[in-house]
């Protein structure tokens, strides 16, 4: 199951809103490295002690091999997250023939179930069950 929402994040200390793609089949919340310093300059981004292999929508096979800390902003609430990077996500696949650009974000399953996040597909929504109101 997907939904696209707007969601600001904030890494240290500098916040985007970013295109966020709530996908209940992604293992990870991930960015690519292209959006990161788009998005948010310089920041640290920190190792993987290993890498680690997933494979977007298209199947094609990409590398994480590192990840910064952020807080999303979501509907009001404030969710300590961190997020996983790779150098291999493309701005656009092809998926059953179409061109489909990706999101600035993907936000995985453990992030939503951490954060009680629940999608609702009949109104394209999410709701928040956890998190940190502010």
């Amino acid at each position: 199951m997907l939904v696209w929402k707007v969601v600001e994040v904030v890494i240290e200390g500098r916040a985007s809103k970013v295109k966020a793609l709530f996908d209940s089949g992604s293992t990870f919340t991930i960015m690519g490295y292209e959006t990161l310093r788009k998005l948010f300059a310089d920041v640290h981004v920190r190792a993987l002690p290993k890498l680690v292999k997933a494979t977007l929508v298209n199947g094609q096979q990409i590398t994480i091999d590192g990840f910064v800390d952020s807080q999303m902003i979501i509907k009001g609430y404030v969710m300590p997250e961190r997020i996983y990077l790779s150098r291999d996500i493309p701005r656009e696949v092809e998926v059953e023939g179409k061109r489909i650009t990706l999101p600035d974000l993907i936000i995985g399953s453990p992030t939503m179930e951490t954060w009680g996040i629940e999608l609702d597909i009949k109104k394209g929504d999410i709701i928040i069950r956890g998190g940190l109101l502010i």
